[in-house]
């Protein structure tokens, strides 16, 4: 057995003691919590190599937060797992660390449907060149596969060297998605210029856009803080104003809103080609790499 694995199992039976002792909630909610928490505790292992459950802080939870948003997870779910790690905190007897409420960790509103997260073409040519004006290259690259090829930001980071040279040959890109779900689309010509572009400067065996010694979880990082403290130069100005209006019809740009351009784009060009509704978002959503129509939904929305 792995040292992960011994860590893991011994974070799972602190979490275990906790669960047995408590009274609180109904069957489902209390079922709900321990699996947030036993996800947490996995990642807890991988991770940072953490003993004790009563250890856990701040900078666990913010990196965890990153690694759910990175894996696309929606703003209500990660919510949900944190109010689970939070309860199960609150019944240790002498945690070392207080735990913030969710406004330390940059959290979405949450939404249900009618919101247009999508990029606008002008906003995703902008944001590239501001990313070559700045020196970021590599960060315009990643957003070029998540706009044209619709992956999510943890999706680009898998890619090798070996997998580019086989899309640039065969014009189809092999991905590995959430929960090792593996899908193939189609390679966008700017995307395939740009891999051609790429692998110029990564040896072979390399990852694309994770250099030797890197950390993929702060790489995701850098993508979403120069985002977040760039917004303006690229992002449209309407969508500022909506929500000054108290619009709730669009709302701020995330990374992941390239998906959301991505999947609006195919399922647009499906309609055109004659499909129906509901075959244009079952085609979508095998581009996408899941199997849910009401999540194809709101991605088309627009």
């Amino acid at each position: 057995m792995s040292r992960e694995e011994n860590l893991y199992r011994n974070l799972k039976s602190q979490i275990d003691k906790i669960a047995k002792h408590n009274r609180q909630g109904s069957f489902k909610t209390k079922e709900r919590y321990h699996e947030a928490v036993d996800r947490f505790c996995k990642f807890l292992a991988k991770e940072y190599g953490l003993q004790k459950f009563a250890n856990i802080s701040d900078k666990h939870l913010e990196r965890y937060v990153s690694d759910m948003q990175s894996r696309g997870l929606a703003a209500s779910t990660i919510k949900n797992d944190l109010s689970a790690i939070r309860f199960y905190h609150d019944k240790l007897d002498h945690p070392r660390n207080q735990l913030s409420d969710n406004s330390r960790f940059n959290l979405e509103k949450r939404s249900f449907g009618g919101v247009n997260r999508a990029w606008s073409h002008d906003e995703y040519q902008a944001f590239r060149d501001l990313c070559h004006a700045r020196g970021q290259a590599r960060i315009a690259q990643i957003a070029t596969l998540a706009r044209n090829e619709g992956l999510r930001i943890h999706e680009t980071l898998k890619l090798d060297r070996s997998a580019a040279e086989k899309a640039i040959k065969t014009g189809v890109l092999h991905v590995v998605g959430k929960g090792g779900r593996e899908r193939d689309v189609p390679l966008s010509r700017e995307s395939r210029e740009m891999l051609q572009e790429r692998i110029q400067d990564v040896e072979r065996g390399q990852k694309l856009f994770v250099r030797e010694g890197e950390k993929t979880h702060l790489v995701i990082k850098q993508v979403q803080n120069f985002i977040n403290r760039n917004r303006e130069h690229f992002q449209d100005q309407s969508r500022e104003q909506a929500r000054d209006q108290g619009e709730a019809i669009i709302e701020r740009i995330t990374f992941h809103g390239l998906r959301h351009a991505y999947a609006q784009k195919r399922y647009q060009e499906a309609i055109e080609r004659g499909l129906t509704d509901r075959k244009a978002r079952l085609e979508v959503s095998a581009l996408l790499g899941h199997e849910r129509d009401d999540v194809t939904r709101i991605y088309t929305v627009n």
